[in-house]
């Protein structure tokens, strides 16, 4: 009896830990697209800020977009850990994916 009884609140215990572990996974994921897109957003401006010859604002603006970089590979590299493949370039294509059907609804 006290052998079921302990394999079943092991279990219990795994069970609540895995479905616990995937909720941070999900915010983990959704804080990466968020930062791929803030990196893109950044980026753009310092292309626009280099057309237009503002140069000292362009390279503030390119030191943002590697912080950016660099962070976004912190967070794939935390993903992977917790065995997510490829999870920036997945989350690349879900935001590309999101770009599309916003502008098929337009």
């Amino acid at each position: 009896m006290k052998k079921i009884a302990f394999l079943i609140v092991t279990g219990l215990v795994l069970c609540i830990g895995a479905i616990a572990q995937s909720k941070d996974i999900k915010d983990d994921k959704r804080d990466l697209k968020s930062s791929i897109k803030d990196k893109k957003e950044d980026k753009q401006e310092t292309r626009k800020d280099l057309t237009h010859l503002k140069i000292k604002k362009a390279v503030k603006k390119n030191k943002e977009v590697g912080q950016h970089r660099r962070s976004i590979h912190k967070q794939g590299e935390h993903l992977e850990a917790h065995g997510v493949k490829h999870p920036v370039t997945k989350a690349k294509h879900q935001i590309k994916e999101e770009k599309e059907i916003k502008k098929d609804k337009e």
